[in-house]
């Protein structure tokens, strides 16, 4: 496997501002329209942003088995599915200039926006399976087309649907979002760091240039 080109620091940090910037405004966007649903149309806004409907315990369950069952998912992608790992070194470029503060600012925006939006507005309508469809189309390959990585986020929709659907309202879900986002923006950040070393080329032998 060759070695992953590096983009200059200069051009990290400025890819990242960029990211900030961009994230930013697509996911307040998103979660303003999700809102305005919400609030307008479903009036769900106080149930979905209130109270549980499970004590503190049994909610931190259902969390903690959520992260866990959705990052052994990941892992497994990445062990059997090369193409995996092909786009998460592709997102690495991009989110190689983030510092700490805005790998959670991402994480955060990206969790309240789509979690709003999908979760909220989106599946009182389609149901969950369309619903986890649908956000799984907004995560394909930069060229369009349907990877292990769309799989894992429509996979990643129903257990957040169904999350919704339990506990009665958004934020469990928006906590596993922006923790499955930050760990995942982090092990990006890493890759970028830490790039795979180059092998040397012996399938022609000694001397091949």
């Amino acid at each position: 496997m060759s070695q992953q080109p590096q983009p200059s620091p200069k051009k990290r940090n400025t890819l990242g501002r960029s990211i900030l910037k961009a994230s930013t405004i697509a996911y307040f966007v998103m979660g303003l329209v999700g809102f305005e649903i919400c609030w307008w149309y479903h009036q769900n806004v106080h149930s979905l942003l209130g109270s549980l409907q499970y004590s503190t315990k049994t909610t931190i369950s259902i969390i903690v088995a959520s992260i866990a069952f959705l990052l052994l998912v990941q892992r497994l992608l990445e062990d059997l599915f090369s193409s995996y790992v092909t786009f998460k070194r592709r997102l690495a470029v991009v989110f190689g200039g983030l510092g700490w503060l805005g790998m959670l600012w991402i994480a955060l925006v990206s969790a309240v926006g789509e979690e709003i939006l999908f979760r909220g507005a989106i599946q009182p309508f389609l149901g969950i399976w369309f619903t986890s469809l649908l956000f799984g189309l907004l995560h394909m390959d930069p060229e369009g087309g349907i990877s292990a990585w769309t799989l894992w986020a429509i996979l990643a929709g129903v257990v957040l649907g169904s999350v919704v659907n339990v506990t009665g309202s958004l934020w469990p879900a928006i906590f596993i979002h922006f923790v499955i986002n930050f760990i995942g923006i982090r092990s990006l950040s890493r890759i970028v760091l830490k790039p795979v070393k180059a092998r040397p080329d012996v399938s022609r032998g000694p001397g091949a240039s």
